[in-house]
């Protein structure tokens, strides 16, 4: 960073922070990294102060380098400069290391760690740590660390220099950043400036648009504060995360994200006048697979038939990872449509499928599939750029949602399934390794991780879960699938 500027007033830079200074032989003056007062008023009379400074040093080189000068006076000149470089190094370094101002804090705080990183590097660095987390999962935290980056004065600074206080304001500025703000091109700019003058809630055309979410908000901390604890272990910044206990964002009552359904919820969504009135496969087995399962939507838009599966006598899905073929080689030439994408390695498994799927009608549902020469189990949902096929499942669910009144934005969506299940498994008698088995989260214990590989306990596993999720208020004998519903509208709509 060149400066061009004058003398320095001491009384006038007690807040200032400079590192790198760089008085040049030939009259410039540089600065690798320059901090103002974050009152705006203080702030501008520092930068005067560097300014002048700057000035001064250029005007004494420029003085002495005139040809009417006669060598003693350019000498005189010579020296004169030398000593306010040497005034102003030394006022400069009481200013930065004087413990009751802000700079000395700020210095002490910025100290270089064992491997000085700057974010980018170290972000690179982190991304190649996490090997087993599939290319959605690390979209996520590049996107959350390229709105950090961008907030926080760019990603070519340095890891160990950004204080807690910048962490703070981060975490504030989020509470103003508006939903899609890149893919609507709108530009951000610091978080002081976000706190300063919060952006427009609206797009181009001046139409009102959201905020990001509480949870958004809440996950996009999580994951840089993920990132942070790769920096700190791995000594490009010392001491503590910055991230740590920061005041969570919240969406007034939607707190907690995704809820379960109560009974009165499930008898609504499972009555059959509304329904029986489904027009394709998603808007029927989507919901049911999703309340029978607790699986995550995609994993259920991603079923193939040959993942139905039987298992020492009980009949399964098998949740598969299938990683994409390389571009350019045989296999993605053959099939460059055959991945299938779980959140992470831990959650390929089995789940046992529970017999109401059987008595309304799965088996014959598969049947007229195969017979159509379907071989995935939801045939009309494309893959979309990001390897995944749930977008239709999520769009019908939450439409019907809508229709028999039950959805509520982020807090009753087709999500609240899963956590069904979930809430259900807990309170039944089921271990809690196989809950978390049935349901796909990791569990970190020993027996968790062996028994995540073994086949040997499905039969128990089946036992405790079809007993859990037990439905006695749904009346199934009037959910019943008759053979070739579908079969012209798939037909009509089969995809790769």
């Amino acid at each position: 960073m060149a400066i061009d500027p004058n003398s320095i007033n001491p009384d006038e830079i007690k807040k200032l922070v400079v590192e790198g200074l760089d008085f040049r032989p030939d009259g410039g003056l540089s600065v690798q990294r320059l901090q103002t007062n974050a009152d705006p008023a203080i702030g501008e009379k520092e930068m005067e102060a560097v300014r002048k400074t700057a000035k001064s040093w250029r005007e004494l080189h420029k003085d002495s380098q005139l040809g009417d000068l006669t060598e003693d006076e350019r000498l005189l000149r010579q020296a004169a400069a030398k000593r306010l470089c040497d005034e102003l190094l030394a006022e400069l370094a009481q200013v930065t290391s004087s413990p009751p101002a802000i700079a000395a804090a700020a210095v002490a705080s910025t100290a270089p760690p064992l491997r000085p990183t700057t974010l980018r590097e170290g972000f690179d660095q982190y991304l190649k740590s996490k090997k087993k987390i599939v290319q959605s999962t690390k979209d996520a935290y590049t996107e959350s660390f390229e709105l950090f980056a961008e907030l926080i004065g760019g990603d070519h600074r340095l890891a160990h220099e950004i204080r807690p206080v910048e962490i703070k304001e981060f975490n504030d500025a989020l509470a103003f950043i508006p939903l899609h703000a890149r893919k609507r091109g709108i530009k951000l700019g610091t978080t002081q400036a976000i706190l300063k003058h919060p952006p427009k809630l609206e797009d181009k055309k001046g139409n009102p648009i959201d905020a990001i979410s509480g949870n958004s908000a809440n996950l996009c901390v999580a994951n840089i504060k993920s990132f942070f604890d790769c920096l700190i272990k791995s000594g490009r910044r010392d001491g503590d995360n910055p991230f740590e206990n920061l005041p969570k964002h919240s969406d007034g009552h939607n707190v907690g994200g995704a809820d379960g359904f109560d009974e009165h919820e499930l008898r609504a969504i499972f009555n059959s006048t509304t329904f029986m009135l489904a027009k394709r496969p998603s808007q029927f087995w989507g919901l049911l697979l999703a309340l029978y399962t607790g699986a995550r939507l995609n994993e259920i838009a991603s079923l193939d038939l040959i993942d139905f599966v039987e298992e020492k006598g009980i009949r399964c899905i098998a949740i598969r990872h299938i990683p994409r073929a390389a571009p350019h080689t045989i296999e993605h030439q053959r099939n460059p449509r055959s991945a299938k994408r779980t959140k992470n390695l831990e959650s390929r498994r089995l789940v046992p499928l529970h017999p109401d799927l059987y008595e309304i009608g799965i088996e014959t549902y598969i049947e007229d599939l195969q017979e159509l020469g379907a071989t995935r189990f939801f045939p009309t949902f494309p893959l979309d750029a990001k390897g995944k096929r749930e977008r239709r499942l999520s769009h019908d669910g939450n439409e019907y949602l809508k229709l028999v009144g039950i959805h509520v934005e982020r807090n009753k969506v087709m999500h609240s399934f899963r956590d069904t299940v979930c809430e259900m498994l807990s309170v039944d008698d089921m271990d809690d390794v196989r809950a978390d088995q049935w349901t796909g989260h990791k569990n970190q214990s020993i027996k968790g991780r062996h028994y995540r590989r073994s086949k040997a306990a499905v039969d128990l596993q089946a036992k405790e879960g079809f007993s859990a999720l037990n439905f006695p208020f749904i009346d199934i004998e009037k959910l019943q699938y008759t053979k070739g519903w579908w079969n012209d509208y798939i037909q009509k709509n089969m995809v790769d």
